[in-house]
């Protein structure tokens, strides 16, 4: 495919900072997330379970050599690994001409890479399913959270260890309040029994309804603004819901990456990885007189160990 040679007339260094934040850089779930190894393109990790409490007590005289099998309910998920590449190429005149946005090979590199981590945070986000790779035909893709944290066992995952329904609002955006928030955590520590930390990956519109509409008095300036003693204002926000059930740190999702700007999912990342042949990184090919040439790639699959701790907000009514 011909290039596009276009040389800007202007201040370089304004221009080539124009050219650098063009595009929102923001990847919490992939910075949230652990990054691990894996040697094969269906990875698999294990799901347990404890028994459920008993209380039968113990009749004096019985033996207690009958044995008991502590890991009948082990049950395997089948990932899938994904390997997404970005191509590169300047031209031998783009990379001598001086222009306002410098056009090397290391800068056309370095911006495939900052697109191939998103693409990355995408996949993370997305609602995919599962594809299995078949050489030659099919690209293999990985699960998407959205796919994951559901009631209907994704690809790979046992039918025993999907999210519980209660785990996931589903209902309209206007029905949506602190008390529904809370009743979804309490869902989650059902089957936890454990308070811990959430961090909540939320779409732009959510993150503005839940200021919006949280432990907020409409007309009460002291819950809109808090005061410094005179000397300032900090203006009211959301970054922490303290629930009965455990503290909640919201953070913005990339506006491009989520599924919607509804969308919102509660991770406990102690149960989430990513699973990773290799990380982002960027070869160069022989060029044959024209320029340089490359390609950026990364190799990996999103994996889980539970999914009965992980939430979900998906409006029935999602924008």
């Amino acid at each position: 495919m011909a290039l596009t040679n276009t040389s800007v007339v202007g201040n370089r260094e304004d221009l080539k900072e124009l050219a650098t934040i063009i595009t929102a850089e923001n990847y919490p779930v992939s910075r949230l997330i652990m990054t691990e190894p894996i040697h094969d393109k269906r990875p698999r990790t294990l799901f347990d379970d404890l028994a459920a409490p008993k209380n039968n007590g113990h009749i004096e005289g019985n033996t207690t050599d009958a044995g008991a099998n502590q890991f009948g309910d082990v049950a395997e998920f089948t990932g899938q690994a994904q390997r997404e590449v970005r191509e590169w190429e300047v031209s031998k005149e783009q990379q001598a001409e001086k222009s306002a946005v410098p056009a090397t090979k290391e800068a056309a590199s370095e911006k495939a890479l900052r697109a191939l981590v998103r693409d990355k945070e995408l996949v993370l986000c997305g609602d995919q399913d599962a594809t299995l790779d078949v050489p030659g035909t099919t690209a293999g893709k990985t699960h998407g959270l959205g796919a994951l944290i559901s009631n209907t066992a994704a690809t790979g995952v046992p039918a025993s260890f999907v999210t519980p329904a209660s785990n996931i609002y589903s209902d309209t955006n206007a029905n949506f309040t602190e008390e529904a928030m809370n009743a979804v955590l309490a869902s989650i520590f059902n089957e936890s029994g454990e308070l811990i930390d959430f961090n909540m990956i939320v779409g732009t519109a959510l993150r503005t309804k839940i200021v919006q509409t949280f432990t907020r008095a409409a007309g009460s300036g002291s819950r809109v603004d808090y005061n410094m003693n005179g000397t300032g204002t900090i203006p009211y926000t959301v970054e922490v819901f303290d629930s009965d059930f455990g503290q909640v740190k919201i953070q913005n999702g990339n506006p491009l990456c989520m599924p919607s700007v509804d969308r919102g999912y509660i991770l406990d990342p102690s149960t989430i990885s990513w699973g990773e042949f290799w990380g982002e990184g960027s070869e160069e090919y022989e060029g044959r007189g024209a320029g340089y040439l490359g390609a950026c790639d990364w190799y990996g699959a999103t994996l889980v160990r539970g999914l009965r701790n992980q939430g979900k907000i998906e409006f029935s009514d999602e924008t």
